[in-house]
């Protein structure tokens, strides 16, 4: 502000009427003379100037920081500064998850158990037509004596109904021996029997017995008792049978082999099979032998 001089030339009055209009709107907030009223001096500040922004106080901390608080009066989240809650997915059908999971859960075990039960089911039923199968096999042993014919029964039921006609099966299949645990005993009526075959031939029966080989032979002592042919018959008949007709074919051809004078049979074919890959044994000559519970042993009468 520079200082006027006392010969400054005085302004008219259209000037000082103008600048007394112009300052009057300032001198009502700001005195014009400082030194008359005692006021100090203060500069003008321009309607058109924008003052800098004032900056906060900060008050100086030491190390601790305040936790950061909503905007609010009374610190709690406005509904605009509150987190969006995700929409939850729902399970079908609007079951619960544990209804879900229950739900799966019974309907895995119906198929397992579906499974399971097919499985098991076929399983049986395969073992069913095995035992049909090991039935009808001694029911066919059938010889055409009557002795015989009331001895070869069922073996579920020994007393069971009446054999098939002859030649009523067609193409039967017999069980292999491993498939057969035991066949039927026909027993011994005291303790021995007599039994008749084809070609007029006749075996006395001796249940409980196994005829021992390598020893001397009863009505030959130059002879020692020995197998002459192991084979699988599913009955004492059949593997007399098997005797009387290699003492035909011996006499027949005059070959000069040993001719069958006894069996040793065995009901339990299974096992026979396992141990000596037959469960029927046509013998050249006889011996007293040795117990064997499983056994029927037959000598030829002479």
């Amino acid at each position: 502000m520079s200082n006027r001089s006392p010969t400054s030339a005085v302004p008219s009055p259209d000037a000082a009427r103008e600048s007394m209009t112009t300052s009057s709107a300032t001198t009502e907030k700001y005195p014009a003379s400082s030194t008359a009223t005692g006021y100090q001096n203060y500069p003008e500040v321009a309607p058109s100037m924008t003052q800098p922004p004032l900056q906060p106080y900060q008050q100086p901390h030491n190390g601790y920081t305040h936790p950061q608080q909503y905007q609010g009066q009374n610190g709690y989240p406005t509904e605009a500064d509150r987190p969006i809650l995700q929409t939850q997915k729902h399970n079908p059908w609007g079951l619960s998850p544990l209804a879900f999971g229950l739900l799966v859960a019974a309907v895995t075990a119906v198929v397992v158990g579906a499974a399971v039960g097919g499985g098991v089911a076929g399983a049986m039923s395969g073992n069913d037509s095995k035992s049909s199968r090991s039935n009808a096999t001694a029911t066919v042993t059938v010889t055409t004596t009557s002795t015989s014919t009331a001895t070869a029964t069922d073996i579920s039921s020994p007393t069971g109904s009446a054999l098939p006609l002859p030649s009523s099966l067609e193409n039967y299949v017999v069980s292999e021996p491993y498939y057969v645990s035991t066949l039927f005993n026909p027993g011994c009526a005291d303790s021995n029997s007599r039994i008749e075959v084809q070609y007029d031939t006749s075996f006395d029966l001796f249940c409980g017995v196994d005829m021992q080989n390598h020893v001397d032979d009863e009505t030959n002592p130059d002879l020692q008792v020995a197998d002459v042919v192991g084979l699988f018959a599913y009955s004492i008949t059949d593997c007399l049978y098997a005797c009387a007709n290699a003492i035909k074919f011996n006499e027949q051809w005059d070959n000069g082999l040993a001719s069958c004078k006894g069996v040793t049979w065995q009901y339990q074919m299974a096992q026979s099979n396992s141990s000596d890959s037959a469960n029927c044994w046509l013998k050249n000559g006889t011996s007293t032998g040795f117990q064997c519970n499983t056994c029927i042993s037959a000598k030829l009468v002479t």
